[in-house]
Formats: C-alpha cells, sequence, structure tokens
C-alpha cells in the first residue's frame, strides 16, 4: 500500500493548485482538441475545454505514443524545455507498446488542472520514470497526478507530475 506515499503526492498537488489560486486566471481558454482525438478517448471527465486539452495532451503523447506532436500542438510554442538527459524520447519506440493512461479523477481551479491516473505499460529500460526505467519487458503500473498550468490561450505553459509504483488493485483511486 502507497498510503504515506500518496498522501505527500495529494499534497504536493493541493499545494500546487493553492498556489494557482494566488494568479490571475486570464480569459477562458478555446479548446485545441482535434475530433478524432476526442472520438477515440473518453472525456467523460472533462468539463470545460482546459480538462479536454490536459487530457488530449496524454491520451495523444502517452496512450497513442506521439509524445513530439502532442507537445507541438498542446503547448505553449518554446515552453517546453528542450530534450535533455534523463527526459522522455519525442516518441515512444513502437516495439513495446505504449503506456496506457486510465483517467480516475480531473480537478480545475483557474489556470490549473490537475489529472489522477493510473497508468499501465511495460518498461524500456531507460532512467526516467518507472515506465521508461523499469527493465525492459516488466509490466509495471504507476499512480500519476499530473498537474498542467495553462496559458490565457488555453495551451499547457507548464507541467508538473508525481509518480509512485503501484498495483491498481492496491490504491483506491476514489
Amino acid at each position: 500500500m502507497a498510503g504515506p506515499a500518496m498522501m505527500r503526492t495529494a499534497l504536493a498537488a493541493a499545494s500546487v493548485l493553492a498556489l494557482g489560486g494566488c494568479m490571475g486566471a486570464g480569459p477562458r481558454a478555446v479548446p485545441l482538441v482535434a475530433g478524432e482525438t476526442l472520438a477515440k478517448h473518453d472525456y467523460s471527465l472533462a468539463d470545460t475545454p482546459n480538462k479536454r486539452t490536459a487530457l488530449a495532451y496524454l491520451y495523444t503523447a502517452w496512450n497513442d505514443g506521439r509524445v513530439a506532436y502532442a507537445r507541438q500542438i498542446y503547448w505553449v510554442p518554446g515552453s517546453f524545455p528542450e530534450p535533455a538527459k534523463g527526459t522522455a524520447p519525442a516518441d515512444l519506440p513502437r516495439n513495446i507498446g505504449t503506456p496506457h493512461y486510465t483517467m480516475k479523477q480531473v480537478v480545475e481551479e483557474r489556470d490549473r488542472v490537475v489529472v489522477l491516473a493510473f497508468v499501465k505499460g511495460v518498461g524500456i529500460g531507460q532512467p526516467i520514470t518507472t515506465i521508461f526505467g523499469t527493465p525492459g519487458g516488466t509490466k509495471i503500473g504507476d499512480a500519476v497526478v499530473e498537474i498542467f498550468q495553462f496559458a490565457p490561450d488555453g495551451r499547457i505553459a507548464r507541467k508538473w507530475d508525481f509518480i509512485q509504483p503501484v498495483s491498481e488493485e492496491s490504491y483506491d483511486f476514489r
């Protein structure tokens, strides 16, 4: 069970949301999600444009394995740092499949969206996160909290994530 670790993750997510409350939210964002992306994935938790964009980014980057494309479409131009040692690859190797996000909860406050998800996948042996750092072929599961900050135009300006290896059966996502 991931009790203390998940509590720290939840507290970190709450503090980022609280800090976001000190900032102006700016004008309402516009939807940026393409029709084929909306039709392909579950957006039942996304009742605002920013929530849809956050989910579209995660679905496109991870479930579809198109990381570079998702960064280009959903991020403010120039806001995503250049790839550095220890960062996710531009696109995932096709032979391993891709991590699969199952969205559990989405919360929005001003210019911030927090997504709680369970991620299943197969490790590919790169030292980045559990998905990448687990030895190749090993099945993994992570509880992930993704925190997005949006620019006034509805694109992602910043993102933080907290990743805790767990089994889906051992954690209550309510």
